[in-house]
Order: C-alpha cells, then structure tokens, then sequence
C-alpha cells in the first residue's frame, strides 16, 4: 500500500480515538474551515474577495464595497452549499444531489443554467459515472478517481470546479474524514493534476489529495490536543 495512504489510516484512527470532540472544539474549527474553504474554492476560479471580506459577508451578511454582487453572491451561495452537504452525510451520492449543490452555486447568478446539464449527452455520462461509483463501497482512491471523472466530464456550462470541491468534500465527510480546503495559491498544480487524469491515470491526483487529506488530519489532530 502507498506509503501516503498508510499515513492517511494512521492519523485517522489516532482522530477516531480522540472522539467524540467537545462541542467547543467542533465549533471553532467549523468557523474556520467554513470561511477558509469558501474562500479559497471562489478564488480559484477568479473571485477577488479576500479571505479577511468573505468573513464578513459571512458573518454579517453585510456588503464588502466595490466588489460585485455576483462575486458576494458566490460567496453566500457557497456557504449555503457547504451547509447544504452537511445534510447529506447519510445518503448515498445522488443526480438530485449534484444538481441541488450546483442550483444552490448559481443562485441568483444564472438562473437558466442552474442544475441543468450542458448537453444530452452529459446526463447519461453522469449516470454512468453515479453507477460506477456507487457500485462498491466508497475509498478515499475511488472519492479521488470519482472527483477526477466529474471534472473532466464538465457537466455544467458554469461551477464544475466548486461542485466537484464540494462533493469531494462530502463524500470525505462520509468516510469519516474532515473535509480538505484546496489553496488557491496551489491552483496551477491543481488544475495540472486535473488534467493529467483525463487519460486515466490517478497517481499524481491521488498523490495530491493524500497530502492534503494528511495535512488536514494534521490540523483537526492539533485542534484536539
């Protein structure tokens, strides 16, 4: 087995036995992940709110000024989205799923898209992909070649990126793990990662996960000490 994903099962099962986590605990690195992670996954794709003004429009709902509404509104969406999955830790990966996160992405932003394939064609790839991966019990290998399918099938017109973030996310919380925050300073070797798996191959998409699944298992770990 890679040595990575050793790691992985280790810091796991140090996690699983220091739970239950008290309530405290769970609330600040909540908050935090929370603001974190709808920061930097709008800013990969271009959005120029800052981490310090995503947590005021997410905190007080206020506007940031000068910057547009659609960009206060991916933020607020996005944030609706994560809270959204949360709610869907028990149930096996659905179509109505992915489209319920993408409607809730591009609310108020694309309302002729939102949840809506861009072709024919696509929803019967989809369907596949949902046959396959559900046909075994899920692994963190089969969550990563999931993920790197959905985004190279691209479903939507627009929102592939954060969907596909949100359901690696959610299929983590899933197994028990604490959801990973890709950085948008780590966006080109993400996108490259991306990329490399259109042929099949998984290795480098797998080795970049693995090392932030541990780095995060590493932070939830120093929360709880």
């Amino acid at each position: 087995m890679n040595n990575k994903l050793e790691k992985i099962y280790e810091l796991k099962s140090e996690l699983d036995h220091r739970r239950p986590l008290n309530q405290g605990e769970i609330k600040r690195i909540k908050e935090n992940y929370i603001i974190k992670n709808t920061y930097n996954s709008n800013a990969i794709e271009g959005n120029t709110l800052t981490e310090m003004e995503t947590r005021v429009i997410i905190e007080t709902n206020l506007a940031v000024g000068k910057k547009s509404l659609k960009e206060h509104l991916q933020i607020r969406n996005y944030n609706n989205a994560l809270l959204y999955i949360e709610s869907l830790r028990n149930e096996i990966l659905s179509e109505e799923n992915i489209k319920t996160i993408h409607t809730i992405l591009l609310d108020g932003i694309d309302r002729i898209n939102k949840g809506k394939y861009r072709t024919i064609d696509t929803s019967q790839e989809i369907h596949t992909l949902l046959s396959w991966y559900t046909s075994e019990p899920i692994t963190i290998n089969r969550i990563i070649e999931f993920t790197c399918k959905f985004i190279n099938i691209h479903p939507f017109v627009d929102g592939n990126g954060r969907t596909s973030r949100l359901l690696t996310n959610l299929e983590l919380l899933k197994l028990g793990y604490p959801p990973i925050t890709i950085l948008a300073t780590d966006r080109l070797e993400y996108y490259q990662t991306l990329d490399k798996s259109y042929y099949g191959n998984y290795n480098e998409a797998s080795d970049f996960f693995y090392n932030y699944i541990i780095k995060n298992l590493n932070e939830y770990l120093s929360f709880t000490n």
